[in-house]
């Protein structure tokens, strides 16, 4: 889908930005684009819709080398999302997202019925939200009408310039959740510039690792928290002791005290929980603390108006968990496969261990180092 042959980027100054840089992204792919400010990530993203122009080499998008492709059709086929989101904001939010459609002519009640689907798709009422203006929308679903408005034309490239980065945590985990869902649905070919290891383990098919104009490693984040190449991406990812260690389970890097809550408690309990922990998810126990399911920010806010129910009769009862022993790697493919932030540990008779997370795990491994 994306090639990338002995691009080579330097500017008047003398300075270097690529060095014979080398990589194919595959259709339906979603990569990351991480690493030290200056390592060239940005400017490799830039090229594919050449706001950026390589000095030498190709690039090239299903086989045609874009240089000869005009510049103003290539990025309308191309969406592009960035973190200050760009939305016009005298502009309503259908009309924000119908901008591309318009520009490339696409028949009008066909996008337009597209753009409320997307809406839907991001968990905003096309009926109460289509017709706002930007600044009547929070920084979240702000970056949300971004998303959607880079896939209104149905581009089969998007390029996402760390568009979560400036949101509060709470906003940027949904929205990472919301994208990983998303990509499920839609299979776009995804190039995600981050500087957030957690983010990148979290949503990336593959993890491409640059320092100083060169990919250093690429790999799936898997293959990267067992196998790092050297000292460097040991070091930067913070998860280098993974495969010499060998040994290590999910009862090294789980917290031992996550956020709890009984069946019988109503709605209101676990909202409040929710808001004094700053978690987004509880895990519900009986009396025995025997793992019986989870209930989730949104599952709650969905039936919270409801004082009959409640946490037992809302939780998923089905949510993925692993036992005290399960290895590391194995936690990691679980949390990539479901598009999880965390998952539980259990002893073999149900009983709860702990919680694994993205930042539990980063955390441990970092004291391996």
């Amino acid at each position: 889908m994306i090639q990338f042959i002995d691009v080579v980027k330097k500017y008047p100054d003398g300075s270097t930005a690529l060095k014979g840089l080398n990589l194919e992204v595959k259709a339906g792919e979603l990569i990351t684009l991480i690493g030290p400010s200056g390592c060239g990530k940005t400017t490799t993203m830039k090229m594919i819709n050449r706001l950026v122009e390589p000095t030498s080499g190709q690039v090239l998008v299903d086989g045609k080398d874009i240089s000869k492709i005009d510049p103003v059709e290539l990025r309308r086929n191309i969406g592009y999302v960035i973190q200050q989101i760009g939305l016009f904001p005298h502009m309503t939010i259908k009309d924000n997202v119908a901008i591309v459609p318009r520009l490339k002519k696409m028949d009008k009640r066909a996008y337009e019925k597209r753009i409320d689907e997307l809406m839907e798709m991001v968990g905003l009422n096309p009926d109460l939200y289509r017709d706002r203006y930007p600044a009547e929308l929070s920084g979240g679903q702000q970056q949300r009408i971004g998303v959607i408005r880079a896939m209104a034309a149905e581009p089969s490239i998007i390029l996402m310039d760390e568009p979560f980065s400036a949101l509060d945590p709470i906003s940027r985990e949904q929205l990472q959740d919301e994208l990983i869902r998303l990509q499920e649905e839609v299979k776009k070919t995804i190039v995600f510039v981050s500087h957030d290891m957690d983010e990148a383990l979290k949503i990336a098919d593959r993890i491409v690792l640059m320092k100083d104009g060169e990919i250093v490693q690429a790999d799936t984040p898997d293959q990267i928290l067992r196998r790092p190449k050297n000292d460097f991406v040991r070091t930067f990812i913070g998860e280098g002791r993974l495969s010499d260690a060998g040994t290590l389970s999910v009862e090294d890097v789980m917290i031992t005290n996550p956020v709890t809550a009984a069946l019988t408690r109503g709605l209101a309990h676990g909202a409040k929980l929710m808001r004094q922990h700053h978690v987004n998810s509880l895990l519900i126990t009986d009396k025995y603390r025997i793992l019986r399911g989870v209930v989730t920010k949104e599952m709650l806010e969905e039936q919270y108006h409801d004082e009959e129910l409640s946490l037992q009769s809302i939780m998923k009862v089905d949510a993925p968990f692993v036992e005290v022993g399960t290895g590391i790697g194995e936690a990691v493919e679980m949390m990539k496969k479901h598009g999880l932030s965390s998952l539980p540990v259990v002893h073999n008779n149900g009983h709860l261990a702990g919680l694994v997370t993205n930042s539990s795990l980063v955390d441990a491994l970092l004291k391996q180092m």
